[in-house]
């Protein structure tokens, strides 16, 4: 039987600036020439196997790639990265930009929930964990049974003879409740089964190590797919492999620059021209601007009194007031017109919890915010839905909505069906400007900042935000509540 042994805990955080070269990966060629940047169009090449085992688990987790985080890029790896990218950007190939965002997303995602390539030595293998949030509920000879702290997670490893490992495998494939077909991998040294049920999610994978099977068996609700498949494509036989990529690597250095550019210290290279027609910088009259002073929108992301809302609401600001509470801004940027705030006094607040996805096209959205204010009385709630994935000229920081957009609601919320924040409205299209340049009057075209930004907005700046759980509708009155409870007026003095 093989030692018992524990789960050790580690951290990593890093940032890194590398310039390389590019390398054509369709063609097969290398060109000589220094990368531009972010709006290359990806290439694996250059990237060490660890940057492209990241990539892999990373892709996994967003549930795009269902292979093994091997680090060997091949056309499966780059078929889940162009699938991230036309689902996540709309984008039909994928750019550095769009490999750093997902890192972004990722890393902030695995240092809140303590993910790290655990050595369970006594099955001597690996896998990634969340051990920050397990606890150890059974435990019985080799077998070992952990739960998840807050998630519907649980996890069992076993040392089996033939027989026992034939048995779990056999029950998986055959256990009642089956949605769809089971899948079932049989080799001589790997075993491996999973199958969905309707309320969640089986995974079970065995290793044929030192003559007998090191078997870890994964439960996990409908909502926790993402993290199974990080679990399946992350275990390996033996020690962990490096996945946090290198801090003077390539991917790190487009990950420095996007963090720079949200950070507002410098501009994306593809920014969008500006039209005159609409902008999420600082439109003139987007917000009720008197004499001396402005208003504008927020919402708490945090328990603490910390919110979020748009760049050009408190640019300027001398002053500024959230809900008529004195507050102080903490970060902004520029680049992408994103804020944070806070109440000068820390007070309990009720925030709201960001959805783990952007929102497709088409989906139901409720906005809130202060509009007209002075002529309109407290909060405003409408509600739309998501006209287009891109902004003006194909903007891909911001998705249109068709949720109807007044002077006073920059830096709302819109949240989506199960209440969570899919973005932060910035503005709307300027009907005036456009008729000036075609004649015609466009109606209800407005336009928010991904949330999916604002996430990674907020945690490159050490921001904890939460995010929603599971799949249940919330009323169109119980959204409301929500958004009554965190949504403020933000008050500018210049």
């Amino acid at each position: 039987m093989k030692a018992k042994g524990v789960l050790p805990k580690d951290a990593y955080c890093s940032t890194g600036e590398l310039y390389v070269q590019e390398v054509d990966w369709r063609n097969g060629g290398t060109t000589s020439v220094q990368n531009t940047g972010l709006w290359s169009e990806f290439d694996a090449r250059p990237m060490t196997q660890t940057e492209k085992r990241f990539l892999q688990a990373a892709l996994a987790m967003k549930g795009y790639y269902s292979g093994l985080a091997d680090g060997i890029w091949g056309n499966g790896s780059q078929h889940a990265l162009e699938r991230y990218t036309a689902a996540e950007f709309e984008g039909e190939k994928p750019y550095n930009a769009h490999a750093a965002y997902l890192a972004t997303e990722v890393i902030g995602t695995w240092l809140d929930e303590g993910w790290e390539y655990q050595h369970i030595e006594y099955l001597n293998f690996s896998m990634m964990l969340p051990v920050d949030s397990l606890r150890l509920e059974d435990e019985d000879g080799t077998f070992q049974e952990w739960h998840h702290s807050t998630k519907d997670l649980q996890l069992m490893f076993n040392d089996l003879d033939t027989v026992g490992m034939v048995r779990v495998h056999q029950g998986l494939v055959e256990a009642p409740g089956l949605t769809a077909e089971p899948y079932a991998l049989r080799r001589d040294n790997t075993w491996v089964s999973s199958g969905q049920l309707s309320t969640g999610t089986l995974y079970v994978r065995s290793d044929l190590i030192g003559g007998t099977w090191s078997t870890v068996y994964v439960s996990a609700g409908r909502s926790l797919q993402g993290e199974v498949g990080l679990i399946a494509s992350s275990i390996r036989p033996g020690r962990p492999a490096s996945i946090f990529p290198e801090e003077d690597g390539v991917l790190l250095s487009f990950v420095a620059e996007l963090v720079a550019m949200l950070e507002g210290e410098t501009a994306p290279s593809n920014q969008t021209p500006d039209t005159g027609v609409a902008r999420s910088g600082t439109p003139p009259g987007s917000d009720n601007q008197d004499v001396g002073g402005s208003t504008g929108t927020a919402f708490f992301v945090t328990d603490e009194g910390v919110a979020i809302t748009n760049a050009h609401v408190v640019d300027g600001c001398t002053a500024l007031k959230l809900g008529g509470e004195p507050a102080e801004t903490i970060v902004v940027s520029s680049a992408f017109d994103l804020a944070a705030i806070r109440l000068q006094e820390p007070q309990q607040t009720v925030p709201l919890k960001f959805s783990g996805q952007d929102a497709g096209l088409n989906a139901d959205i409720t906005i809130a915010g202060y509009p007209l204010h002075g002529l309109l009385g407290g909060l405003n709630v409408s509600r739309g839905s998501v006209s287009s994935l891109k902004g003006i000229q194909g903007d891909e920081k911001s998705i249109q909505i068709s949720a109807p957009v007044q002077p006073g609601n920059s830096g709302g919320p819109a949240i989506d069906k199960q209440g969570g924040v899919v973005g932060v409205v910035v503005s709307k299209l300027d009907t005036v400007a456009l008729a000036d340049a075609t004649g015609d009057i466009a109606q209800n075209i407005n336009f928010a900042i991904r949330g999916s930004l604002a996430k990674v907005f907020l945690a490159s700046n050490g921001i904890i935000y939460s995010e929603t759980e599971g799949s249940d509708l919330v009323s169109p009155e119980k959204a409301a509540d929500l958004l009554q409870a965190s949504t403020r007026l933000v008050e500018c003095s210049r």
